[in-house]
């Protein structure tokens, strides 16, 4: 009896040795499939965030580089239809159009829509402030549209001074509309210019500094079509500013990276 009391035990403590062995390469599986799958979605995370942030900073860069200019633009055209309104005139206000979507920001509404772990509360709400002004500016550009295509044309031939008079004072009603829309717009322009301006610290910030001077290079090569060398000459002050990490040379360079 003591023989196989010997040998029960001997195989007991084997078993237990086996049992706790399998428990420990169970435990190490599960383990290790978990850092796994941790590593994963971290991967992906930090993926979708570089993604997002390129998108983000080429639809700001375009904001704050080139809305000032339309700003500029439209509100010297408000000053000139201003002095021509006071003295009882309009300007044939017909052909302006704006074809919507006018301007490109897919990134903004697709960060306004991920994850927080991708794009954070700090973030998503400067871009939300962005966002609202867009659809602001967007409403003033179809506001503008639809009074643009009430104007009414003299019709040719002979007409009388009262038909004449009434679409003259039509024309004169819809250009004081017309004007105060234009107003609209170019202070939507101004903030949209100021409020990117605003956010691009925070998101070069999330970059290092070699991985967005390529994300800079590669932005001024696509945004602007360079026809002569006087052109690149007119860019660069702007250019300068806006990009303090980048030289003249690299500049210079990507300009001419499209010819």
């Amino acid at each position: 009896m003591s023989r196989i009391k010997k040998s029960f035990d001997i195989f007991s403590r084997q078993g237990i040795k086996f049992l706790l062995l399998e428990l420990i390469i169970v435990f190490l599986g599960v383990y290790l499939a978990f850092l796994f799958q941790n590593y994963t979605a971290k991967q992906h995370i930090e993926s979708e965030q570089n993604k997002v942030l390129i998108g983000l900073k080429a639809d700001l860069e375009y904001f704050r580089l080139f809305f000032p200019g339309f700003s500029t633009n439209a509100e010297r055209l408000v000053q000139n239809w201003n002095e021509v309104y006071s003295n009882d005139g309009h300007e044939n206000f017909s052909n302006w159009r704006f074809i919507q979507p006018q301007y490109n920001y897919t990134a903004i509404e697709y960060a306004l829509n991920v994850d927080a772990n991708i794009v954070d509360y700090e973030l998503n709400s400067s871009v939300a402030e962005v966002y609202q002004e867009l659809l602001k500016l967007r409403h003033a550009e179809q506001l503008i549209t639809e009074i643009a295509m009430s104007y009414q044309s003299l019709p040719k031939g002979t007409i009388s001074q009262e038909q004449r008079a009434l679409i003259n004072a039509h024309n004169l009603q819809k250009f004081r509309l017309f004007i105060d829309r234009s107003v609209d717009r170019h202070r939507i322009l101004r903030r949209i210019a100021e409020i990117s301006d605003k956010i691009m610290p925070v998101i070069n910030d999330r970059f290092d500094p070699d991985e967005l001077k390529s994300i800079e290079l590669e932005l001024i090569a696509k945004q602007f079509s360079i026809s002569n060398s006087r052109q690149i000459d007119d860019y660069l002050p702007l250019l300068l500013q806006y990009f303090p990490t980048l030289s003249e040379d690299e500049i210079r360079s990507a300009l001419t990276s499209q010819e």
